[in-house]
């Protein structure tokens, strides 16, 4: 089955990068993590070292183009690894009402090695269509697309993303999404992702962040529930520097039916913002729900780690 790679895949984007000098305001955030991870039932210590960015470029004609990159690197404890890289381009179109009309690309690739997790390289390309509306203070999105999985198992993919900013303190949003389609080697399944969370700031540099998101997955009976409370400090409040630190405890349930595995993480994050970027940590569950990928397998290991 064909493809598309990560190069191909954003060429399109770094095509469009020259258009930027005419972009009337841009927002966007890095995010340098570590988390430290204990698994229940002698399940050993798992740490992961991740690097998340997100963008959005606004241009003077109506046209905006979204940016979204994971790259995480999880350790668990013994022999083996594994990797995952999440990249994403949106574009769309806003109109004068305030509607939206426009398509998106993603692109996953998740690698493990050793014997207890065997050796796989699986690539997911992941494109569609995507509509809405967006005021100052709410937005709603909605999504149709297609993923294709290297080696077989295509499925459709389609979902609701909503954000609410009642106060410019305060920043809700939450989705819901559902994959299905066929599995390799025959058979059908069906991924569904539900997840709400916030971030607000209190002042003088200080916020708190916090994030629920529930997976259930059929073809295989088993549900994974992540949640994660959080608190953070802008240095810029103090310092020039448009720093943010970030300390999050996150918890993730997996029920697979025949028995349950829980994995406690600490998370610690160092955010660079760029632009007017004002908003909970790149590493957070409450970041992860509050802005998912479009289809809900990569929302759930980007909400995990």
């Amino acid at each position: 089955m064909k493809t598309l790679n990560s190069s191909r895949f954003f060429a399109c984007a770094l095509a469009a990068l020259p258009a930027a000098a005419q972009a009337q305001d841009f927002s966007g955030a890095v995010t340098l993590g570590y988390g430290l991870g204990s698994i229940s039932n002698g399940g050993g210590d798992i740490d992961s070292l991740t690097l998340d960015g997100s963008g959005a470029i606004q241009f003077q004609n109506g046209w905006v183009m979204g940016l979204d990159a994971t790259l995480a690197k999880m350790n668990p404890e013994g022999p083996g690894d594994f990797d995952t890289t999440d990249l994403g381009v949106n574009f769309a179109y806003q109109m004068a009402s305030g509607a939206t009309i426009g398509a998106y690309g993603d692109f996953m690739n998740f690698d493990t090695t050793g014997p207890v997790l065997g050796n796989t390289d699986t690539e997911v390309t992941s494109y569609g269509l995507n509509g809405g509306y967006v005021n100052d203070s709410f937005g709603a999105e909605f999504h149709l697309g297609i993923s294709e999985v290297d080696g077989g198992g295509d499925w459709t993919d389609y979902g609701v993303t909503l954000r609410f900013r009642p106060t410019d303190a305060t920043r809700i949003g939450g989705h819901w999404m559902m994959s299905e389609g066929d599995a390799a080697g025959g058979g059908s399944f069906e991924i569904t992702s539900i997840g709400i969370g916030a971030d607000h700031s209190f002042g003088r540099g200080f916020s708190a962040f916090g994030g629920v998101n529930f997976v259930d997955a059929d073809q295989i009976n088993t549900d994974v529930t992540t949640y994660g409370v959080g608190i953070g400090y802008d240095l810029s409040a103090v310092t020039s520097a448009p720093i943010n630190l970030s300390l999050e405890l996150a918890r993730s349930d997996l029920d697979a039916g025949a028995g349950s595995v829980e994995e406690d993480t600490v998370r610690f994050g160092v955010t660079f913002a760029l632009g007017n970027a004002k908003r909970a940590p790149e590493n957070s569950v409450a970041r992860s729900v509050m802005t998912p990928r479009h289809n809900a397998l990569s929302t759930l290991i980007d909400t995990a780690y």
